[in-house]
């Protein structure tokens, strides 16, 4: 729509019409396309089960859950490997994985897509004892997503994962790689998984475009 065939139109003044529409794209309800217009958007969330996206038994074999729930809801999904590398571990890292703060861990990053569009990113943490000299330390991804590799391979017994969410309004940089649009707001999930043994066996930190994600949980009650 342009601004003034929507000031002629609905007898308002350009003025007030543009206001209007900065007001709408700092909100993230419409989108300006350079040479074709301003549209209305309409953006399908993935709805992401927190529940039970972990459970091996409620999806198909070898799928890794977001393949599952993007396959189940009709999505198309496709993840890229982005580094490999061992890093000093944070301190929200550190103190989650049980190591000191700047410690030697790995560290996995994902760029994830949803029907061809950045929709999130991903950046797993591992302790050089666990994951040091395994595939995982290597620029390659398990045939069957990394936590059947961890379990079929290297022996862990998964528990519980515990996760934090909060929702915030992104850097410039988090901006450029979800390529987001103005007033768009991010949810950072801290994801810690546990073994048998409650030792912490992953850290992951995923950064999710909050337009493109819905997010349930399953809460038992007595």
């Amino acid at each position: 729509m342009a601004d003034t065939a929507s000031a002629g139109s609905h007898g308002s003044a350009q003025g007030t019409v543009r206001q209007a529409i900065e007001q709408l794209k700092s909100e993230g309800l419409i989108v300006a396309r350079q040479g074709s217009g301003t549209f209305v958007r309409k953006p399908r969330r993935l709805r992401r089960m927190g529940a039970t996206r972990h459970l091996r038994s409620q999806r198909p074999p070898a799928t890794a859950p977001l393949e599952a729930e993007a396959t189940a809801q009709n999505f198309q999904r496709s993840s890229e490997l982005l580094e490999v590398a061992a890093v000093p571990a944070p301190p929200q890292v550190a103190e989650r994985l049980s190591v000191p703060e700047g410690a030697s861990v790995l560290r996995r990053g994902y760029l994830l897509s949803i029907d061809g569009e950045v929709a999130q990113t991903a950046r797993s943490y591992f302790t050089q004892e666990l994951a040091g000299g395994t595939l995982l330390a290597e620029h390659a991804q398990p045939a069957n997503g990394t936590h059947a590799y961890l379990a079929d391979d290297l022996g862990v017994s998964f528990d519980v994962a515990v996760e934090d969410l909060v929702a915030r309004m992104p850097t410039p940089q988090e901006v450029t790689t979800l390529h987001l649009v103005p007033g768009t707001p991010v949810v950072e999930l801290v994801r810690t998984i546990y073994d048998k043994q409650e030792a912490p066996v992953e850290v992951t930190i995923f950064l999710f475009a909050a337009d493109r994600h819905s997010f349930t949980y399953v809460v038992p009650l007595d």
